[in-house]
């Protein structure tokens, strides 16, 4: 009898076990493998949101006093200010100043000196990186008005005497010729550029880039007497140049 007792006890002690086990098999069955979380945690942390506002840089370009520094014939600089919309899109305004005061090989004086200005967007090709560096392609349209300057002194022939060498203007009234000296001629260009660059984060709020641009001319105006040699923010007047850019750029604190 204590027998039949001991056995009817554990056949319903295992059948309570299997009944208790099946919604907890149930629900293993459910949950995804061990190995899914880590892989979901990760791809979380992988993942950089940014807010649409990420503050404003201001940055000076140092290329041009460089190069005029090491002999160049132009000095410019400019001063950029942008905003950081979600890491992504940068709008960007630069207003810059560039002169030129040189005597080329053929003894033709050019001076010219001038603001110049720049509005545009970048966008960085590295906006989901966590790191603070940034790879820039933009746009920019481009302006400036200015005055310059074009003299070309007479050179004597020393075997037969008389100017040479230079676009003197010939004097209808009294005949012979005159040096050919302007001053004050008015111009204005409008252009487009394409640039590209990088910025590099060097210490705290400091950041330090390099950038190429393709400058292509839309529209101009020169003076009656000749084109101008040189363009404040443009370079040597022409339909399309390439520039340089050496930056350094600081965050500011808000």
């Amino acid at each position: 009898m204590e027998r039949k007792i001991l056995n009817s006890f554990i056949v319903i002690s295992l059948a309570f076990c299997l009944l208790a086990g099946l919604p907890v098999r149930a629900q293993n069955n459910n949950r995804p493998p061990a190995s899914n979380p880590p892989k979901e945690e990760k791809k979380e942390a992988d993942e950089v949101f940014f807010p649409l506002y990420n503050g404003v840089t201001v940055s000076v370009d140092l290329w041009g006093i460089g190069s005029k520094m090491l002999g160049g014939d132009f000095l410019s600089s400019e001063v950029a200010v942008d905003v950081n919309l979600k890491n992504r899109f940068f709008p960007i305004v630069e207003l810059g100043y560039g002169s030129t005061d040189t005597w080329n090989d053929n003894g033709t004086h050019y001076k010219s000196n001038a603001p110049y200005f720049r509005v545009g967007i970048n966008y960085n090709a590295l906006y989901k990186k966590k790191f603070d560096n940034f790879l820039f392609v933009g746009l920019r349209y481009a302006m400036s008005s200015f005055k310059y300057d074009i003299e070309a002194l007479s050179i004597d022939d020393p075997v037969y005497g008389g100017g040479i060498g230079n676009p003197n203007q010939m004097d209808d009234i009294w005949g012979g010729s005159v040096p050919f000296n302007h001053k004050g001629m008015k111009g204005s260009m409008q252009w487009f550029e394409f640039c590209v660059g990088i910025r590099a984060h060097i210490w705290k709020q400091l950041y330090m880039g390099w950038g190429l641009r393709f400058k292509f001319r839309t529209s101009s105006s020169t003076g009656e007497y000749g084109d101008p040699w040189y363009v404040p923010g443009f370079g040597k007047y022409g339909s399309n140049t390439m520039g340089v850019t050496y930056t350094i750029t600081y965050k500011l604190p808000f």
